[in-house]
This record gives C-alpha cells, sequence and structure tokens, in this order.
C-alpha cells in the first residue's frame, strides 16, 4: 500500500501522431492501446516472412493499395492488432515504407515489444533522420526502457527542432523526474503548462516534480488544475493530499487522501505525516483506525502502529 512518503512515477504512454497514413493523416491524437499477448505470435509470424495460409473460400491477394487502406481503416477504429498485421505484410513487399515502419514501431511500442520497436523506429531514423515523431517515439521506447539518459538526449533534439512540442516537454520531464532531478523537469515542463492549462498530465507531473522541491504551494497550484479537469483521478487525489499534508493542512489532506485511495489508506497516510511531524500519538492513532477498518490486508498500517508507539515510549521515558 502506497504511503503518504512516498510517490511512484508513472510512465504513461502518449498518443503519439501516425505519419504518413491516407486514413489517419487527419487524426493528430491517435491514441494506440496495449496488444493482447495471445496474438503477439501470430504478428510475429507475419513480420517473420511467413506466408499465411489462404482462409477458406478466400479471395485473391489483396493489392497493397487494398491492404493499406484496410490497415489505415482498422487504425482509425482502433482495432491495431488487425492494422499491424496488414502493416508488416505490407513490409514484406515495401520494407523502404518508413511512413508504415513508424507506424509498426509505433505499436510494437505500445504492445510492449521495447526492443522491436527500438529495432524499427531507428530504421526509420536511418532513411528519415529529421522526423520529429519517430525520435520523438524511439525517446519514449528509451523512457520506457529505463534507459533515461539515451531518452533525455532524444526528446531534447526534438524538442530544440520545435520548442512547442506539449508532449515531448511532457516525456523530457518525465524522464528528468525518473533520474531523481525534478529542478530540471520543471523548467522543460512550465512552458508547456503556460501555453496548454487543459492538459492533465503536464499537470499532474509538474505538481509531482514540485512536491519533490516541496515547494508545496506550487505543487498545489497545478494538481488542483489538473483536479478541476479530471477530479476523480485518484494520482492527482494523492499528491494532492502530500501537497496540503506538507502544508499541515490536516483535515483537508486526509479528505484528498481518501478520495485518492480509501479510508483506511487515507488514515495511514495522514499518520505518516504526523510522524513526520512528531505528534506521535496522533499518528499512532491514525494507524490504529487504518488498521480497523482493514485488520486482515494493511500489513504497512500495522508497521507504522509499532514504530509509532516506539516514539511515544521514547518520548515518555526523556520526560521522566
Amino acid at each position: 500500500m502506497q504511503s503518504a512518503g512516498r510517490w511512484g512515477l508513472s510512465l504513461v504512454l502518449v498518443a503519439l501522431v501516425v505519419w504518413g497514413s491516407s486514413c489517419a493523416r487527419n487524426k493528430n491524437n491517435m491514441q494506440i492501446g496495449t496488444l493482447k499477448t495471445r496474438n503477439l505470435a501470430k504478428l510475429q509470424d507475419a513480420y517473420d516472412h511467413v506466408t499465411p495460409k489462404p482462409q477458406p473460400g478466400a479471395q485473391e491477394q489483396l493489392s497493397p493499395e487494398r491492404r493499406e487502406a484496410l490497415g489505415d481503416l482498422l487504425l482509425d477504429r482502433k482495432e491495431y492488432e488487425g492494422s499491424l498485421v496488414h502493416y508488416l505484410q505490407l513490409l514484406k513487399a515495401e520494407p523502404q515504407r518508413t511512413d508504415i515502419r513508424y507506424k509498426v514501431g509505433v505499436i510494437l511500442l505500445l504492445s510492449g515489444q521495447t526492443e522491436a520497436a527500438r529495432q524499427e523506429l531507428t530504421k526509420v531514423l536511418a532513411a528519415k533522420p529529421d522526423m520529429l515523431e519517430a525520435k520523438e517515439a524511439l525517446g519514449l521506447t528509451y523512457l520506457e526502457e529505463k534507459k533515461y539518459p539515451e531518452a533525455i538526449r532524444l526528446l531534447q533534439e526534438v524538442l530544440n527542432q520545435d520548442r512547442t512540442r506539449i508532449k515531448t516537454r511532457h516525456l523530457l520531464g518525465v524522464a528528468y523526474l525518473a533520474q531523481d532531478n525534478p529542478r530540471e523537469a520543471i523548467k522543460v515542463m512550465e512552458p508547456a503548462a503556460s501555453r496548454s492549462g487543459n492538459n492533465v498530465a503536464i499537470l499532474a507531473t509538474l505538481g509531482q516534480a514540485y512536491l519533490k522541491v516541496k515547494d508545496y504551494n506550487r505543487a498545489l497550484l497545478y494538481l488542483q488544475k489538473g483536479h478541476s479537469l479530471e477530479p476523480n483521478n485518484k494520482k492527482i487525489n494523492l499528491n494532492i493530499g502530500m501537497a496540503l499534508a506538507g502544508l499541515k493542512r490536516y483535515p483537508e489532506a486526509f479528505e484528498a487522501f481518501r478520495q485518492g485511495g480509501d479510508e483506511a489508506q487515507a488514515y495511514n497516510n495522514i499518520g505518516v505525516h504526523y510522524y513526520l511531524d512528531g505528534r506521535y500519538e496522533d499518528a499512532a492513532k491514525c494507524f490504529q483506525k487504518a488498521l480497523d477498518l482493514r485488520p486482515t490486508f494493511y500489513e504497512e498500517a500495522k508497521t507504522n502502529l509499532q514504530r509509532a508507539l516506539e516514539k511515544l515510549q521514547e518520548v515518555g521515558k526523556q520526560a521522566i
């Protein structure tokens, strides 16, 4: 169970612009979802130049134009597994098609096949080194692989060529946060927040960065903006609780923690902050309340309660 004393960096797979598609050309924020594991072998077979067996009653082989149109149609419908099969078949006959290879790389990335995605995107950039979408996608691949220096280098290259790219600024901020460099994350993301005030991902990540430098007022500013757009976002509510607790606004922090998890977690989280503030009796009461609400499953609250009681005993001995 997550306590108020720690927060995890969640790497969000953002929308990547699908480049060069006749049907998707006007889709600026195409979302590509995760592939199902049971279909990955079939897709890999297609990529490995295995000629598919014709289905019973199948008609003549699709022309490249028809196959691309079907792939784009399936992509537009968010049926990514089917679109990938068509794109991989196209690449067998036309391996120079960087537009198709880019889409294959993105779908592989979002399916969790980062090594295969990296290979495809590297080939795209070898042919088109100035293709910012491919460079951004490769940066995200490195980010997923936790190769943060490589991710930062590529994403910074993209940003140097186009300072207006909101997604690139967010990904670069995430990479800096992953390297425990919140000040650089703030520096790169603040211009994006000023230009795109309704981007929840930017607002939430900026709030996290300000939490890391203990600037709780600024953290609260950005997190509350994000909350106004997504009031049920549990991560934002949890981080609002941390900012409020950092400002010692404990009743408000408790409510935010409750919205970010549940009542037992909220008592445990607020107890952590009481403990850090030296209020050991209040902390012990909160940890006990968390255990009363969840006696079987809340091992963390049990450990925290023991620590708070030990501190109370130490304080009592010092007072004698």
